[in-house]
């Protein structure tokens, strides 16, 4: 593959990471405020409403002998609400501002743009010492699987074997498209959340490690199991 050709596909890996780190870290903000703001709302929705609407989930496992675990269930619709609401530093009204929107001379959104309407493949492959990194395209979504082979996250149980950890990332490139969808120097994510709410179901990331299990995903449930 040609240095240029994989100083690009390296980039679109980045930018899948960003979207997905952006989307949840917004999301993941705003949860206090959901909560308060569902307490409060004077609104009632009715079943059929209820029952179409989309979830955002995050589960953490401790994995130690109290096993303990923490469930966060945030509404989308909610969140979007709460979003607009916000206008604080680069943050404005949904909309995140940013300095590069091209990186040394390359055009995020036109790369994006020819990736969706490529075939479906795997993209990058990195294999080193410490981690190995592997991208592929199918079906409309952007799958990255990273494996953590280093150990440097153990360090509760340093008497314990390192253990690698393994993190899967999954984004619909429709959903980045929709982030990049603004001006020239603007993330989008209210955009973003309005094509990631028309997923029925979605797992988003999981994390694998000796000491913790995470898992992110998008459902039409309120509850986790």
């Amino acid at each position: 593959m040609p240095a240029s050709q994989t100083k690009r596909t390296i980039m679109i890996a980045a930018l899948a990471i960003l979207a997905t780190a952006l989307l949840l870290a917004v999301l993941l903000h705003a949860a206090p405020a959901a909560q308060a703001a569902a307490q409060t709302a004077a609104q009632t929705t009715t079943q059929t409403a209820t029952s179409m609407e989309r979830w955002l989930h995050v589960s953490v496992t401790c994995k130690d002998e109290d096993g303990e675990r923490v469930k966060v269930n945030v509404p989308i619709s909610l969140a979007r609400v709460v979003l607009n609401s916000i206008q604080k530093g680069d943050l404005n009204h949904g909309v995140v501002h940013i300095n590069n929107a091209h990186v040394d001379d390359i055009d995020l959104r036109a790369i994006l743009k020819a990736v969706k309407t490529s075939q479906d493949g795997e993209y990058v492959t990195v294999e080193g010492r410490d981690s190995n990194v592997q991208v592929r395209k199918q079906g409309g979504m952007l799958l990255i699987h990273v494996t953590d082979k280093s150990g440097k996250h153990i360090h509760l149980h340093r008497d314990k074997p390192a253990v690698e950890e393994n993190v899967d990332i999954r984004v619909p490139l429709e959903v980045a498209d929709a982030l990049f969808s603004g001006a020239a120097d603007e993330l989008n994510v209210t955009a973003a959340l309005d094509v990631l709410s028309r997923h029925d179901q979605l797992e988003l990331v999981s994390v694998h490690d000796s000491e913790n299990t995470v898992r992110i995903w998008m459902d039409t449930k309120t509850t986790q199991d």
